[in-house]
């Protein structure tokens, strides 16, 4: 009775958690605006309308509640009209609880397998859990670092176990000196995850949503073609260096660090 009970309890929170990203947008009174208007008129009226659009701009801005709302529910006229830069910028500073409501996880979906990353540019955010389940965000990983080496791999992978020395050489020799390491698994099984960290005596954050690469998300966020798939990331979660391997990994970090 006791289980059941708190399921419901659990089921009602999810539910809440679902709606308030809805009804605190709807409090805002640019974005009950921003519905009426597209509501009276027509998306091929509005693709023409500099003022409609500044108005959803000076929204989605805000990096709140209205604009998860505004960039999820007219998500395919804001790209047609040229806000998805605006999107993406405004992604970057909001809020982590925000990111990973429903609405927020929709509109980095969109956003993301849409955009194909370059040198320079920042990656997208996460928060996946170690295997002690413990949360960890990535923007905040980086933050205050010199630079990470984010390493996209599986314990199935064998050339990426390959690497995991190549890696760990890099790690030994800069933790304490603000290089940091952290990798993401595209692993399934958990035991399996857990045995490949402990047999490789890779000792540094390693996260995994268990999902491997078809039903996880940052596969797809990141266009990843195939694994290993390894990056220097600055401070800010830009990329300095993208697809490295072996002697590259160390001769990067040497080269971004001026030694």
């Amino acid at each position: 009775m006791k289980q059941l009970l708190l399921m419901i309890l659990l089921g009602l929170a999810v539910t809440a958690t679902a709606q308030s990203v809805a009804e605190k947008a709807r409090e805002d009174k640019a974005v009950r605006e921003i519905e009426a208007l597209y509501a009276a008129s027509t998306p091929r009226v509005l693709r023409g309308d500099a003022v409609f659009i500044d108005k959803m701009r000076a929204v989605i801005e805000k990096g709140n509640e209205g604009s998860l709302y505004v960039a999820d529910k007219y998500s395919t006229f804001a790209y047609v009209v040229g806000l998805k830069d605006c999107i993406e910028e405004v992604l970057v500073g909001m809020p982590v609880a925000l990111k990973r409501t429903e609405e927020g996880m929709r509109v980095q979906d969109r956003c993301y397998r849409m955009h194909l990353l370059k040198v320079g540019e920042r990656v997208p955010d996460f928060t996946l859990s170690t295997p002690d389940g413990k949360e960890v965000n990535f923007y905040r990983f980086v933050k205050d670092k010199k630079c990470v080496i984010l390493d996209f791999w599986a314990s199935w992978c064998s050339w990426c176990r390959k690497e995991s020395p190549n890696v760990k050489e890099v790690y030994d020799k800069y933790r304490n000196k603000g290089v940091d390491v952290i990798s993401v698994s595209f692993d399934t099984d958990r035991e399996r995850w857990v045995k490949a960290i402990e047999e490789d005596g890779t000792p540094w954050t390693q996260v995994s949503d268990l999902k491997g690469t078809d039903k996880g998300y940052l596969y797809g966020w990141y266009g990843l073609k195939g694994i290993p798939a390894i990056y220097l990331i600055d401070s800010e979660g830009r990329i300095i260096v993208e697809n490295m391997r072996g002697e590259v990994i160390m001769n990067s970090v040497k080269k971004y660090l001026g030694e």
